[in-house]
Formats: C-alpha cells, structure tokens, sequence
C-alpha cells in the first residue's frame, strides 16, 4: 500500500530566511554588474542563483513523504531519502529544524526520525497523528517521544 503525504508549508522562520536568501541571490550579481561592467558574470551569476532559488520553490511545493509497502521515501522530483521502516527505531516529536543529520523541511517544528544505521532523519508531514499511525501499523516496536 502506498501513502502520500504533504510536506507542511513555510513557516515564518523560513519565510524570512527565503526573503533575505532571495534579496541577497538577486542584488548580488547586479551589484558586480554595475561595478565590473562585464554581462557574462552577470549572466553566469543570474542564472546559478536562479537554479538556487527554483530549489528552494521545489523544496517548498513539491516535497512528499510517501510510506511504500515497508519503506519511507522523501521525493522532490526524484528521490531524496529511502529508509526501511523496519529499521526505525524511534521518532521524536516537537524537534526544531536543527536536528537530524538529512534535514527535508521548510518549518521549525517537525518529527525526527532515528534509525538502526546513524542517519536521522528530520520531516514535517502536514498530519502527522496520520503519518504517525501509518507508520506505527508498519513497525509498531517503535517509540514515540514528545518533546
């Protein structure tokens, strides 16, 4: 059975963090234009910042966390991170944006995922009591933290 979850919206956190990332990638590279009069650092700029900025969009709308028989998949576009639900051993609840070693979140309070292999994983899935339920059917050795 195969279970889609959403990936919850900015908060304001990264809302301002995208605000200044956005201001910082777009004046940069016109400030060394009017500077240097040179166009193909512009271009060249303009354009990496750009990709970076279509990431962060990508981040923000397209992220799903999917439950697929017996594995917890993170998808953008292609596949981001793969676990073995059988391998979690705990999940933490109330965790900032600084935990957890593969970070795939756009707000400040999520759900951090501990497994058997080191690589903790941190997600905001929109309803986590669902998320948190699916996952219990799948592996219910697991244990619940709140913090």
């Amino acid at each position: 059975m195969k279970y889609l979850f959403k990936s919850k919206k900015l908060d304001t956190t990264f809302k301002a963090m995208y605000i200044a990332i956005f201001v910082i990638l777009i004046v940069m590279p016109i400030i060394i234009y009017i500077a240097e009069k040179e166009i193909v650092p512009f271009i060249i700029l303009e354009l990496l910042f750009g990709s970076i900025l279509y990431i962060f969009f990508l981040a923000n709308y397209y992220l799903r966390i999917i439950i697929d028989g017996n594995y917890l998949i993170i998808k953008i576009i292609f596949v981001l991170f793969r676990a073995d639900i059988s391998k979690i051993t705990k999940i933490r609840k109330g965790e900032t944006m600084w935990s957890g070693f593969h970070k795939y979140s756009t707000t400040a309070k999520g759900l951090i995922i501990f497994t058997k292999y080191k690589d903790d994983l941190y997600i905001t899935p929109e309803n986590e009591e669902d998320f948190l339920k699916k996952i219990l059917e799948i592996n219910p050795n697991i244990i619940i933290e709140k913090i």
